[in-house]
This record gives C-alpha cells, sequence and structure tokens, in this order.
C-alpha cells in the first residue's frame, strides 16, 4: 500500500494519478509562469517512469512545488499500514 496522507493507494500508478489531480489543483492557484512547470510534470512520461521505479522499490516520492517562500509537497510513501493510516509495527 502506499499512503498519501489522506489517502492510501494499492499501486505506484495510483499514487501517481493521485500526485498528478493534486498538483492540477495547485497549479490552479498559481499564474501561469508557476504553474507552467507544475502542469509539464502532468505529462512527463519519463519521470513518471522514474517515479513509478521508486514507489515500487519502497522509496518515498515527493514533488515540490515553489511559490515564494511557499512549498506544496505532495508525495507518496509505500509501506504497511493500518486502517487508521498509522504505519504497521
Amino acid at each position: 500500500m502506499i499512503w498519501l496522507g489522506g489517502q492510501a493507494c494499492w499501486t505506484p500508478g495510483q499514487a501517481l494519478a493521485w500526485i498528478g489531480w493534486r498538483a492540477g489543483h495547485v497549479a490552479d492557484k498559481f499564474d501561469d509562469q508557476l504553474a507552467r512547470p507544475v502542469r509539464a510534470w502532468t505529462q512527463d512520461h519519463a519521470e513518471h517512469q522514474r517515479a513509478s521505479g521508486q514507489l515500487a522499490r519502497g522509496i518515498t516520492y515527493s514533488l515540490v512545488v515553489c511559490d515564494g517562500s511557499v512549498q506544496f509537497v505532495l508525495a507518496a510513501t509505500p509501506g504497511v499500514f493500518d486502517l487508521d493510516g498509522e504505519s504497521a509495527p
């Protein structure tokens, strides 16, 4: 399972789809210049392959988006979690 903070996914592809969905929400808040790299990420198939491989190996994947001094971090963390979203012991 891959934990996304408030959402659980079962595959790297689902996790990346969620990150893309949330990245779209973040980009909608930015002006065109700041939104451009976020929207480019959603179409970057090579980066998605790299991220998928990273998640499959059990490594957290993060997309960090900056707007001045504010950072938005969209992350997927692979692991074993209980139904409350806590890491298993």
